[in-house]
């Protein structure tokens, strides 16, 4: 987001959004879990073999916790950095490294207080996690920064080995997801799906995510953000600031400039890589 975007707006009605009433069976806002003395009452870790890893869930009065469903928490966010489907170009990278490749969303509450409450029950659930695992074992979870305010990234694997999920099936990738089959190609080489509207940055949104542990090498842990859905739920700051720019942009256009010789084609693979955008390979040191 640059000086077209109108952030003081846009954090204006994200605190709105965020501040909105609703009924306390209803309310699944991550910024509003830690708001009542009694809020980690009810939540329970359990592990999963396939793949290994550790999830945040809700048991309900006399309940049995294998009965328990996985808390899924709404973060409402501007968008200020992306990497979603579709995959048009196959990545060129080694067979190993597939299960690194992830659909990523970074929002940030652009100095929202409310944004900042959620930040903080990150970190509350963070510190119940921990709990479960031997001191020093997991990586502290760090929230991170864009333009000077929290931001949070929240991501999902395309793809998992199918040494980790032996018992899963896999689910065809759709055609908005993956266009030209290039994701449905890494499949046959020991791969599995991991279970288009169109976003930008400076979008308004609302984020469906919940919180992981998996495990590292050499028996170390790390808490990981996971990307459930994303909701559309104001994109006018974002086209706003896009008319500005082109705008600027007509009105730069309109002096003459002398003509340009320009180099055709790339120099080297990182040349070509930057020009294309490549998709975001997370080797897990986020």
């Amino acid at each position: 987001m640059d000086s077209h975007y109108d952030s003081v707006k846009a954090r204006e009605a994200l605190e709105r959004l965020a501040s909105e009433v609703l009924p306390q069976d209803e309310d699944r806002r991550l910024a509003t879990l830690t708001k009542t003395d009694d809020w980690a009452r009810h939540l329970r870790i359990i592990g999963i073999k396939q793949p290994q890893s550790w999830h945040l869930v809700k048991v309900k009065e006399g309940e049995d916790i294998s009965a328990a469903e996985e808390e899924i928490f709404t973060l409402s966010g501007v968008i200020c950095d992306l990497k979603l489907p579709p995959v048009t170009d196959k990545p060129k990278i080694a067979t190993r490294q597939y299960k690194f490749l992830r659909q990523t969303v970074a929002v940030t509450g652009l100095g929202s207080t409310k944004f900042e409450d959620a930040t903080e029950a990150g970190h509350a659930i963070f510190e119940i996690f921990q709990r479960e695992f031997q001191e020093g074992k997991v990586e502290q979870w760090v929230t991170e920064r864009s333009n000077g305010h929290s931001c949070m990234f929240i991501s999902n694997r395309y793809m998992t080995p199918r040494r980790d999920a032996p018992d899963m099936n896999h689910i065809p990738f759709g055609a908005d997801v993956d266009p030209n089959g290039h994701l449905e190609s890494m499949i046959k080489e020991g791969f599995l799906k991991a279970g288009p509207q169109s976003f930008r940055v400076g979008d308004l949104v609302d984020v469906q995510l919940s919180f992981v542990i998996v495990p590292l090498k050499e028996q170390r842990y790390k808490m990981v953000t996971v990307l459930h859905s994303i909701a559309l739920v104001n994109g006018s700051f974002s086209q706003e600031a896009r008319k500005k720019r082109a705008a600027t942009s007509n009105l730069l256009s309109t002096v003459t400039a002398p003509t340009l010789k320009r180099r055709v084609g790339y120099v080297t693979e990182q040349d070509e890589k930057r020009a294309r955008g490549d998709m975001d390979v997370d080797d897990g040191s986020r």
